[in-house]
């Protein structure tokens, strides 16, 4: 009887296969090596190493863009998987062994940072006394990968697709403004009422999205005095009568219990928006890290269950 001789596996290494998926994952050579913390030169030449062993391109280049050839489609996904099984089977081992210590890196937006996780914060570091923070807190998009974060805190609708997100909540948002500004201007019933009126702007959204309730989204005219980046600002010219502003419920809450701040325009109030957990996605994540998320997610969970009161419509 003859035997069927072993087919002899290509020599190439885990590297490469890593290097291969995140070249595909990030688009370009440059941002692959931005991953993985080397050259965008060694990349490259992991990549080509990689076809070479195999026998077959897995990639056209050209100076504008990559694109996958169709053998590159199919060992890509094959691939893919494989190395999910690896990191899981990585991430099974090291929380075995691993201690709940060492550093975490957290980014998220200033005033929800401020208001909301920073009095949570010491509870969980209390709870892991080896595990030290590092909080980031501003009103930027942070680059996980690129600045070394191990995860975000995200408020809206993601955009980009390389990172793993867990929502924990939704924010719900409502348009408000002082008692002195409605009793000099009046008080809003329908969108079509805010012609004339002075309204407070978010830099990061549109008009159309922030403003455009009417049906069919048509912009009522209206004048714009202050545009800004914060919402703590927005909050604070509302409360000091310069207009009407549209704000998450956990930013203006405080001034509407004090009745600084009146909800209006309550049935057209804008859909919340959802609050996120993101990280990195193919790679490693430490027990600590993903210790933290779970903590939050239970610790955060209620964050968006307020619900503004007073009448519908007006004050």
């Amino acid at each position: 009887m003859t035997k069927t001789p072993l087919r002899k596996m290509k020599e190439y290494d885990l590297v490469s296969l890593r290097s291969f998926v995140a070249v595909v994952e990030t688009g370009s050579f440059y941002n692959a090596s931005v991953q993985m913390e080397t050259s965008s030169a060694s990349i490259s030449r992991r990549v080509s190493s990689l076809e070479n062993a195999l026998g077959v391109h897995l990639l056209n280049r050209t100076t504008r863009q990559l694109e996958l050839t169709t053998a590159g489609q199919q060992f890509f996904q094959d691939i893919k998987e494989i190395l999910e099984s690896f990191e899981q089977a990585e991430e099974r081992l090291s929380s075995i062994q691993e201690t709940l210590s060492g550093v975490i890196r957290i980014a998220a937006p200033m005033t929800f940072g401020i208001r909301k996780l920073s009095p949570l914060l010491p509870a969980f570091m209390n709870k892991y006394p080896q595990i030290m923070i590092q909080l980031q807190l501003e009103d930027r998009i942070s680059d996980l990968v690129g600045e070394g974060l191990d995860l975000s805190l995200r408020i809206g609708e993601l955009q980009d697709s390389t990172l793993v997100s867990t929502r924990i909540t939704e924010l719900p948002r409502l348009y408000c403004a002082s008692p002195e500004y409605l009793k000099k201007y009046g008080t809003p019933q329908a969108p079509s009422d805010l012609k004339g009126h002075r309204c407070l702007r978010y830099s990061y959204l549109t008009a159309r999205s922030e403003w455009g309730i009417t049906e069919g989204g048509e912009l009522p005219d209206m004048h714009f005095p202050l545009f800004a980046g914060n919402g703590e600002v927005l909050r604070e010219a509302a409360i000091q009568g310069i207009g009407i502003t549209m704000l998450p419920w956990f930013i203006v809450e405080n001034a509407i219990h004090a009745g600084i701040l009146v909800p209006v325009l309550q049935p057209y109030a804008p859909p919340p928006l959802p609050l996120s957990i993101v990280r990195p996605t193919r790679r490693y994540t430490p027990l600590r890290v993903t210790t933290l998320m779970e903590w939050l997610r239970g610790a955060l969970f209620t964050t968006g269950n307020y619900k503004p009161p007073g009448k519908p419509g007006g004050l």
